[in-house]
Order: C-alpha cells, then structure tokens, then sequence
C-alpha cells in the first residue's frame, strides 16, 4: 500500500509512502486514507492521529497525471480528499501532522486540518494550485482565513508563493518548529502525553472547537456546562483530580 497504518500505545501514525514522487497522492491513495480514517476506534484504544509523509517531503499533493483523463468523474474524485479532510477535522482523538520538507496542495489542507501541525525548520507550504491553472480545492477557502486571516489568505492563495516553516509559525498556519533532527522524537513525545490525557475530554474540547465559529458565545457557554457535567463523570476525569487534589 502506499498509504501505511501504525499502532503503537494508543498512537495511530498514517504515512503517505511513495517517497520517489514526493508522496503525491494518487486517487488510490486518497481511497487507501480514507479506509484507514474510518478505522480509528478510540474505544478500541486509539488515543492520537499522527500523519506524516515517508522520505523528505510530507506531500506535494495530489497527482495531476491523468486528472483530464476521465473529468465526468473528476467531482467523485476530488470528493474522496474531501472527505479525507472532513474526516481528520471531526475525529474525536487528538491529530497531528509531522511536516518535513514539502507541504502543498491538498495534502497540506489536511495536515491544516489537523489540530496542531509540527514542521521541521526545512519543512515548506504552499497553495501551489495557481501555478498548475487551478482553484483551491480540498477546504483551504476554509481553512486558511480562519489560520492565519482574510488578507494573508488571499496572498497565499493569489500568488501560491512557498512558505518557510518560520514564515508559516509566524502567521498561525502552524503549531511548532524544531530542527529536522528532533521532529519525530518531538512528535512522538507529544503524542504520548495527549494519549495520557482524558479521551472524553479532548473529544469534548474538539466538539467544542469546531462549532467555535458557528455559535454565539451564550450557546458556547451552554455547551460548554454540558459537556464538563458528562467529563467530570469519567473515572480518568475522577482518577486525574484526585492526584491534582493530593499533591
């Protein structure tokens, strides 16, 4: 497969593996994410998402070779990242995108869809669709107003110009940088301590969230009461307490 799946203590890391063509995703690719996006089962003991991208790059997108071949089924197609990005956004575990080298097209917009997105200091950005005669796609008319602002949006989109991992931290499209060195060992380290946190409460701060600019503030208030009454009730919630109280 060219999509790979690991478990390992809680934490479900997904490669993009086809590193000789910097991890384009091809439409299999596509299908091969989202069968391995429906196989996340926090009941089952999947704690955290991490994707990430074999070799030096994290993804140049999806692979143009062919995309005129067959356009009656091009809406189908491109329906299937749709729904790849759709389900990274309302996964109820922690997700992250381990960024190193290029990050662009549509595959960028799903490590955006990501709750926190760590890059390498090499790591790049870029909505490159101008440059190949073609809109945005994959939610980044979504996604990128809300991280980093309108102006800045319009820009990145306008232009498709690259941006540095530091450029890219400094505007709000990412979480951290650290040197291409430490990035698996920092990501690692991170998804260890999300998966010792309290499932129901990240899946009820990522509820949250995610309604955060389709609400008001008093139905936010709401959700927010209600929500805590049913965490506090989890024995990870009564367990952490506890040892909070006690120290």
């Amino acid at each position: 497969m060219s999509v790979l799946i690991d478990r390992r203590d809680g934490v479900v890391e997904i490669t993009l593996n086809r590193p000789q063509k910097r991890n384009a995703m091809t439409d299999e690719m596509w299908a091969q994410m989202e069968e391995h996006l429906a196989s996340i089962d926090p009941a089952a003991g999947d704690r955290v998402l991490v994707i990430t991208g074999a070799g030096e790059a994290f993804c140049g997108g999806s692979d143009v070779d062919g995309l005129l071949d067959d356009l009656p089924s091009l809406p189908d197609r491109i329906d299937v990242s749709n729904r790849c990005v759709l389900g990274v956004r309302a996964l109820p575990i922690p997700t992250l995108a381990k960024v190193d080298g290029i990050a662009a097209g549509s595959a960028l917009n799903m490590a955006l869809a990501c709750d926190l997105v760590f890059a390498s200091d090499r790591a790049r950005f870029a909505q490159l669709f101008v440059h190949i005669g073609l809109s945005l796609d994959s939610g980044a008319s979504w996604l990128l107003p809300r991280l980093v602002g309108e102006r800045k949006a319009r820009e990145l989109s306008l232009l498709g110009e690259q941006v540095s991992a530091t450029d890219a931290l400094a505007i709000g499209m990412i979480s951290k940088v650290v040197p291409h060195t430490e990035l698996a060992d920092t990501v690692t380290q991170v998804a260890i301590r999300l998966a010792g946190f309290n499932p129901a409460a990240l899946a009820g701060t990522k509820k949250m969230l995610n309604r955060a600019w389709e609400i008001e503030l008093a139905e936010a208030l709401r959700a927010e009461t209600e929500n805590q009454v049913e965490v506090i009730q989890t024995d990870r919630a009564r367990e952490l307490i506890g040892r909070f109280t006690r120290r």
